[in-house]
């Protein structure tokens, strides 16, 4: 997949998204949007493709306001999908992106810090996550930690991790020096993808997907 399909529908939740944020989030929300921002997930969608991965159920940890990985996984056929962020001020600024998907209840956001609080309770509700999506594992402890308190997610989930090497911003307490250090900090035993790509800005992003 080379682009996000813009429809009318979308624009209109995106307009209503930008207009109603609270002047002191929109930079942050501004920020989010940029070429990189979609750069790194039209990868997730591409390899998942071409590995022939087509989930029904997929969790996203810490997806911020999830303005364009909600349709591009809509768009290829999943059904649910359920964003647990830390930010409050996320959870609301997401639902105006994803209004449509909400409003269709294949969308939902839960407030949580997923290194301190498990998530697998919620598959009570929504059935087993067949896939589990985290963009921003330089922003929090190695996956290590994450599958330590969720060893009782239902089956074998495909997780998709991605991360940088880009150390400057303070916010960036766990960068790896590449894939493999990524998918080792998340003990895959099985590694159905690994690589490299230098996105818009600059900034090399790594990304693994296994088991």
């Amino acid at each position: 997949m080379e682009y996000l399909k813009f429809t009318p529908e979308l624009a209109h939740d995106w307009k209503n998204a930008l207009s109603s944020s609270e002047p002191y989030l929109l930079k942050r929300v501004l920020d989010s949007m940029n070429r990189s921002q979609l750069e790194s997930k039209l990868w997730i969608i591409q390899e998942l493709i071409k590995l022939e991965i087509k989930p029904k159920r997929v969790a996203i940890l810490a997806g911020w306001y999830s303005q364009y990985i909600i349709p591009l996984l809509i768009e290829h056929g999943v059904e649910f999908i359920y964003n647990f962020e830390i930010d409050r001020d996320a959870k609301d600024i997401s639902y105006k992106f994803n209004k449509r998907y909400k409003d269709q209840e294949k969308y939902e956001c839960h407030i949580t810090d997923i290194m301190f609080k498990e998530i697998w309770r919620k598959e009570e509700n929504y059935g087993a996550f067949d896939v589990l999506i985290n963009t921003s594992c330089e922003h929090m402890f190695p996956m290590r930690r994450f599958r330590e308190l969720n060893k009782n997610l239902s089956g074998n989930p495909i997780y998709v991790l991605q991360s940088t090497n880009e150390d400057k911003y303070e916010d960036h307490i766990n960068c790896v020096s590449g894939p493999e250090e990524l998918a080792e900090q998340a003990e895959f035993v099985d590694i159905m993808y690994s690589g490299t790509k230098t996105l818009d800005n600059g900034m090399e992003r790594f990304m693994v997907i296994g088991k």
